[in-house]
């Protein structure tokens, strides 16, 4: 059993699931990694069952605020809930259909790319239920296959070595899948994450509404260049930068498999040093898209992080024409979006560029994020003119 201090569970009863160390009292017992416990205040009153772990940075994670038993029926009833919250989206045969702590599953991710799933299982508790959750997940998907990218910093802090590799099924060595009419395609052990950014969605919607045919785009840290491809569909020219050779290869495979190859070329290279030599080399651009990886995984690391992406954009911003467009996105939880505002109102000075915001926008609908839950908003992204 775990006894919390007096009031924290006010934030656990308000549907967060973290338990940090210093919201313990005491552990009843000496339990291995992941073991279910029950939770209670510090008046003995029940409170939740949660996923213990002592050596994790996060020891408990709440999994249910009920008594009851933790099964195959629990998380097949989660699930259906899940489907049941997209069951509107319409956007394409691909989707992330359960996302962690924002699904009611703490630290399980699971995306679908046509009838393939792609399972990542992110600390001990679930680990030990991991045959149970594939089970549930069997029969409430019904996918004919699923592949595992349990390699994620997480499980690190977990004590937990990675798992990847394929989990039932004939998984192929190419998936494919159509977004918007696009088709796009990723190789699942190769690729980053799980196989593709679906969370980009709306916002490759976004800049595709906003170029023609006369339009060029830049677009950095493109990975497999869903910007690229979007805006490319929508009749721009567009330059694509990535220091991954092994997804800009996948990105000139979709380009060309949509016809799209003679309007879309690659630069492999780190992003501030291509920009650099983008610079030197005159080019000129009408819309940019700046969306690295994760650049802070912690506190400490955002003031590294804002100047990267201050002299991301200044350099973005000496080749963006006038009146020019430019998208800048971060998916850590730590950059704020004030953060970002700094980091971009920065780099507008540093390049003599008035930056009108047309618009702010988050993660879409199939990764949700619950206002209780702070920590389950994570991509935000600014969408800039530059005078």
């Amino acid at each position: 059993m775990i006894e919390l201090k007096p009031n924290r569970d006010r934030r656990i009863r308000n549907f967060h699931p973290w338990i940090f160390k210093d919201d313990i009292a005491h552990v009843l017992g000496d339990f291995p990694a992941g073991s279910l416990l029950e939770v209670r205040d510090a008046n003995g009153a029940f409170v939740g069952q949660a996923f213990y772990n002592a050596k994790a940075s996060i020891p408990a994670r709440v999994i249910s605020l009920e008594r009851g038993k933790i099964g195959v029926d629990f998380y097949r009833k989660l699930i259906r809930a899940a489907f049941e919250k997209r069951r509107h989206l319409q956007h394409s045969n691909a989707m992330r259909i359960l996302n962690g702590e924002a699904d009611g599953i703490p630290g399980l991710i699971v995306d679908v790319f046509d009838q393939v799933l792609c399972v990542q299982i992110r600390n001990a508790g679930l680990e030990l239920h991991r045959e149970i959750i594939l089970e549930a997940l069997k029969k409430e998907t019904l996918a004919g296959c699923a592949y595992e990218r349990s390699d994620t910093s997480e499980r690190n802090k977990e004590g937990l070595q990675p798992q990847v590799g394929i989990l039932w099924g004939d998984v192929p060595e190419t998936v494919r899948f159509i977004e918007d009419e696009i088709q796009f395609e990723f190789k699942p052990f190769e690729a980053q994450k799980t196989g593709f950014y679906l969370d980009q969605r709306d916002n490759r919607r976004r800049l595709a509404a906003l170029v023609n045919s006369s339009s060029r785009v830049l677009d950095c840290y493109s990975y497999t260049g869903g910007f690229s491809l979007y805006a490319a569909k929508a009749g721009a020219q567009c330059l694509a930068v990535d220091k991954d050779a092994i997804a800009l290869q996948a990105l000139e495979r979709s380009a060309a498999k949509n016809g799209l190859d003679k309007q879309i070329s690659v630069r492999l290279g780190d992003a501030l040093e291509v920009l650099d030599q983008l610079v030197n080399e005159k080019k000129k651009f009408t819309h940019a898209v700046i969306d690295p990886p994760t650049l802070a995984k912690r506190k400490e690391e955002v003031m590294a992080a804002k100047r990267i992406f201050t002299i991301a954009l200044k350099n973005t911003l000496r080749m963006l024409e006038s009146s020019g467009i430019v998208l800048v996105s971060t998916c850590a939880y730590h950059i704020k979006t004030d953060d970002l505002l700094e980091a971009c109102r920065m780099a507008g000075s540093d390049a003599g560029r008035k930056l009108e915001v047309l618009d702010v926008t988050y993660q879409p609908a199939d990764h949700p994020w619950v206002l209780q839950i702070p920590e389950s908003l994570y991509l935000k992204t600014l969408i800039l003119r530059a005078e």
